[in-house]
């Protein structure tokens, strides 16, 4: 995809995107609501048509081919099934348009039902379906007429949470058993952690930063992704050289310089918290704030002069920390850890 955009008579949804996603790699584009992730998705599927630049699928440019000449399937937010069909001919709807031999739509009606695991389910109406049925059912009938470029548009938004977590897992062995170049839209950022290949993050219709989860994760370019993609500390900073000064005359080091007007990001399992000071240059005696069982974690809120501290621990035997709200905590955390940002 090389630059292009799209405005709507409210604004720009998205512009300048400039895109290259392999063949075979699960990308997901990630980003608050009303960034511009689904507008992108269309566009790719030929809902809509930039206003400028070009769209290319498999070398080919589609820019202007309509969405049935792109071989793209789409499973939408809300599945946009046949209510009248069952989930055979649901599925077999895009087959029938393609115009297979009845033969072969049946068959390929079969063999994606047993995929996703609906064998048994091809005479049941949607109303009969659960919401985790009614997914698998919306995912096959875009696998069945077996695209070049499957798009998800948050698909697993209206599964409850642990529906959500087990489809995610299916939907990932899917996509890697068959190999299929997949774009998926979300603004979950579990989803996008454990699920891509690559990440691309928006804001207000603009690409922020792409690439492998653990980079974007590791290593953010700027505050917006630092705070949307994971918890973290985002804390102002006037520094020099490795020494970054926050309120109240608090000094951080860290492992290269932070300049002025910029920001810190500290993540909140990077941070320990102990009754004893630790052997490291940036420990501080702080006031332990608060506390939250959040089952396998413990978050915890200490503050330092000025400066509140989110730290999170796992929830494990012996891992207590012994101190009560409000009791003195040394709040400690490695150079390596401080990550500087531009704002």
């Amino acid at each position: 995809m090389r630059e292009w955009g799209k405005s709507f008579a409210g604004g720009i949804a998205c512009a300048d995107v400039n895109l290259s996603i392999a063949k075979g790699e699960f990308f997901t584009l990630l980003g608050p609501s009303g960034c511009g992730k689904t507008t992108i998705l269309r566009l790719i599927a030929g809902f809509l048509t930039p206003q400028s630049g070009a769209i290319h699928l498999d070398g080919r440019d589609v820019t202007n081919l309509p969405p049935e000449k792109r071989k793209v399937g789409m499973v939408f937010q809300n599945y946009a099934l046949f209510p009248y069909l069952n989930v055979r001919r649901n599925i077999e709807y895009g087959l029938k348009i393609q115009r297979r031999s009845p033969g072969e739509i049946r068959a390929s009606a079969d063999k994606y039902m047993e995929m996703v695991g609906l064998s048994g389910f091809g005479d049941r109406m949607i109303s009969e379906l659960s919401g985790g049925e009614q997914q698998r059912t919306a995912l096959a009938r875009s696998l069945a007429v077996e695209p070049g470029v499957l798009l998800l548009d948050e698909p697993l938004s209206n599964l409850d949470a642990r529906l959500r977590d087990k489809m995610r897992m299916e939907i990932k062995s899917l996509q890697r058993a068959l190999g299929v170049t997949t774009v998926f839209v979300t603004h979950d950022q579990t989803e996008a952690l454990t699920l891509s290949d690559r990440i691309a993050v928006f804001n207000k219709g603009r690409l922020v930063q792409a690439g492998p989860p653990e980079e974007l994760y590791a290593r953010p370019q700027n505050s917006f992704v630092a705070g949307f993609l994971g918890d973290t500390n985002l804390l102002e900073v006037d520094g020099t050289d490795g020494e970054a000064f926050l309120a109240g005359g608090l000094k951080i080091h860290a492992s290269r310089p932070a300049g002025r007007g910029r920001r810190l990001s500290i993540r909140p399992q990077d941070i320990t918290l102990s009754q004893k000071p630790r052997d490291v240059r940036n420990c501080f005696e702080g006031r332990l704030e608060d506390t939250q069982l959040n089952g396998v974690w413990v978050d915890c809120t200490a503050r330092v002069r000025e400066t509140a501290l989110r730290a999170a621990a796992l929830n494990t035997t012996g891992n207590g920390l012994g101190a009560r709200r409000g009791e003195a905590v040394f709040v400690s955390f490695s150079e390596e850890s401080v990550i500087v940002l531009e704002r």
